[in-house]
């Protein structure tokens, strides 16, 4: 019974690690950021926002045909009414019913009907475009917070490492005290240094669980479940722009974000020139055909049967309706005008966004540059900290110097590291930004 019991506590066990290894599969940054752009609530409502904008343009078309409609009614009269087998007044209770079906169409509207196709189409294409815009958004967010992630828990490391270095040596100092060749002011010296890397730990420990929770909140991940990231990230490659000049001209040319801009831009003279049509006379075509049944519920033998009605009483008509605008209350002035403020604003957005991207495109461009030779130059200065400090480490140990220059050495040690760490990280968001302005996705 024992031998069961113990088998089936070893058997939940490896169940329970099985089930937590597979919660807790192991994320790359492509991961996180298509995780992200797929569970994003901006996203889903551009991609909702693009669908409206189909089903408008969809509809605009749909407006240049007939529109037809059909008809049936049905009536009842007590009482004095109007005979319409011979027009006459009578006074009996008679039951009618008509049928008809009829069409409409605008043969001419100021090309009003054309350019509301042709602007409900730039808008879909324009909605295309911020669509993949919200999609970028939320993969360079992901990003930047995957990073934060990343700095975070390398910090954490160099902490906890600087962290035991300091009690090995508060150790031996301590060792050193009981043999008289250490002061308690250096094993206090020591202690505080100590003090301040187990706060240095804490304080970068609570930074890491922070950056997760903003990851988690960025890629719209359940805060209550494990979330667990490829933290080891290689250095990118070089980017495949030549020059900072070819980087910005290719933006120009393809950047959605431009796209968008003249997209709008677009859509605004179509609606000044749809505004300006409402100037113009619109010609009309109508037509229809119907038909009726009546009978005196008194006499149903003095009229002919529903078949016969049916035939005999069919009607059509042809109409043609030219509507010229003389006086609508300033409405075409007032709608032209606001169009062309339109217009005029959307050619200035369109600037300042062109801009926008040349600052975004010259500056990652630069940083990228930046952050690439401050990581070169600050591994040389890791190499060069860590042989000062393994010498103040010696010295200090034959007491050659103070303990407060042993924490200067680790200070400075500490902060090389940390310099190091951040360059590299910026380096490879600033190569995949400029890879992106230079048409690579980000989410590879």
């Amino acid at each position: 019974m024992k031998q069961l019991i113990l088998t089936v506590l070893v058997s939940n066990f490896l169940t329970l690690v099985c089930i937590t290894n597979a919660q807790a599969q192991t994320l790359t940054l492509d991961e996180c950021m298509r995780y992200a752009v797929e569970n994003s609530v901006a996203v889903g409502k551009q991609n909702l926002a693009l669908d409206d904008r189909k089903a408008n343009h969809a509809e605009a078309v749909a407006s240049l045909f007939p529109s037809i409609n059909g008809s049936v009614g049905g009536a009842v009269n007590f009482g004095r009414g109007i005979d319409p087998a011979t027009n006459a007044y009578t006074n009996v209770t008679t039951f009618s019913n008509s049928y008809g079906i009829s069409g409409s169409m605008t043969l001419f509207d100021g090309l009003q009907s054309i350019n509301t196709v042709r602007a409900t189409k730039v808008a879909r294409q324009m909605g295309a475009v911020e669509a993949e815009i919200a999609r970028d958004e939320v993969a360079m967010q992901t990003l930047s917070a995957y990073m934060d992630v990343v700095y975070y828990t390398e910090a954490v490391a160099i902490a906890r490492e600087h962290l035991e270095a300091s009690r090995k040596t508060l150790e031996l100092v301590r060792r050193q005290e009981e043999l008289g060749t250490k002061s308690a002011a250096d094993v206090a010296e020591i202690e505080s240094q100590e003090a301040n890397y187990d706060y240095l730990l804490t304080t970068e420990e609570n930074n890491l669980a922070l950056a997760y929770i903003k990851l988690r909140e960025v890629m719209n991940y359940p805060q209550g479940e494990q979330l667990v990231i490829e933290t080891n990230i290689n250095l990118e490659a070089l980017p495949s722009a030549a020059s900072e000049q070819a980087l910005l001209d290719y933006a120009l040319a393809n950047n959605p974000r431009i796209a968008a801009s003249r997209f709008a831009t677009e859509q605004s003279r179509l609606n000044l020139a749809k505004a300006k049509g409402a100037y113009s006379p619109s010609l009309y075509l109508y037509g229809g055909y119907n038909t009726s049944y009546y009978i005196d519920f008194d006499n149903k033998a003095a009229y002919d049967p529903f078949g016969t009605q049916f035939r005999n009483n069919r009607g059509g008509y042809i109409q043609v309706a030219l509507s010229i605008p003389i006086f609508n209350g300033l409405s075409a002035r007032s709608s032209k005008r606001r169009a062309q403020n339109a217009y005029r604003s959307a050619q200035l957005e369109e600037i300042a966004v062109q801009r926008a991207v040349e600052s975004e495109v010259s500056q990652a461009w630069q940083e990228m540059q930046g952050f690439g030779k401050q990581y070169v130059q600050g591994e040389k200065k890791v190499s060069a900290a860590q042989l000062v400090y393994d010498g103040a480490e010696r010295k200090f140990e034959n007491g050659l110097i103070s303990a407060l220059d042993l924490q200067t050495a680790a200070n400075t040690l500490l902060q090389a590291k940390s310099d190091k760490l951040r360059a590299r990280l910026q380096y490879i968001i600033k190569t995949r930004m400029v890879d992106y302005y230079n048409g690579q996705p980000l989410i590879r």
